[in-house]
């Protein structure tokens, strides 16, 4: 073998193991830079539907919250400000105020639904009557996942009156994932992990409409 070409082979792999050592900076979170306000509906002295064994809406709507706020904060890199942390009372209007004041990208308002039937159950998303693109887009992106994770009846991204939809300044929905009101679906509600997925699922669907 010629100098030159030994020579050649030698720095090859001289370089190759020196970038090698070389740690690669990790890929940027989907949501970085994105401030997103997570609504916990109900609670305090507004229970919300509850279910035949007692089981509250305001108790999991906070669960589901707050498994979404640390997704959107540990997965997506997001900025996340909660209307509630606690089994407190907050009015609509505070509600409101709190999101706007805010000046979040997105607003997430959590529920769970209720029937006087209780074999009545399904998944559903609400965005305003009068809501934006976005809204809508963020409805129905956030309804897919959902359906993925309950396999329940797919009850629609539809649109509703809201008091917290047509009143915040960005784009924003109500999730209904499911009936806490169905005494199968209750007892799903009870499972630390259920709930935990339902949050994941949630924030899964904001990454695809943030366009991730």
């Amino acid at each position: 073998m010629g100098k030159k070409i030994f020579l050649c082979l030698v720095l090859t792999l001289m370089f190759s193991l020196s970038t090698a050592a070389i740690p690669t900076s990790a890929a940027t979170p989907p949501l970085a830079g994105v401030k997103v306000v997570v609504d916990p509906g109900h609670g305090g002295r507004d229970p919300g539907a509850v279910g035949i064994n007692g089981l509250t809406e305001k108790q999991v709507n906070l669960q589901v919250a707050k498994a979404l706020r640390n997704c959107l904060v540990e997965y997506g890199g997001a900025t996340v400000e909660m209307t509630r942390v606690d089994d407190s009372y907050v009015t609509l209007a505070g509600r409101v105020k709190k999101a706007n004041d805010s000046w979040a990208d997105r607003f997430i308002s959590v529920h769970h639904n209720g029937s006087v039937n209780p074999d009545h159950n399904g998944t559903s998303v609400f965005s305003a009557n009068n809501g934006s693109a976005q809204s809508h887009d963020l409805s129905a992106k956030v309804q897919k996942r959902l359906l993925q994770m309950t396999g329940l009846r797919d009850l629609g991204a539809n649109t509703a009156n809201y008091y917290v939809l047509r009143n915040t300044r960005m784009p924003g929905i109500l999730t209904e994932a499911s009936f806490i009101t169905n005494p199968k679906e209750e007892e799903k509600l009870r499972d630390p992990g259920y709930v935990w997925r339902e949050g994941y699922y949630i924030y899964r669907g904001i990454v695809d409409h943030m366009g991730n």
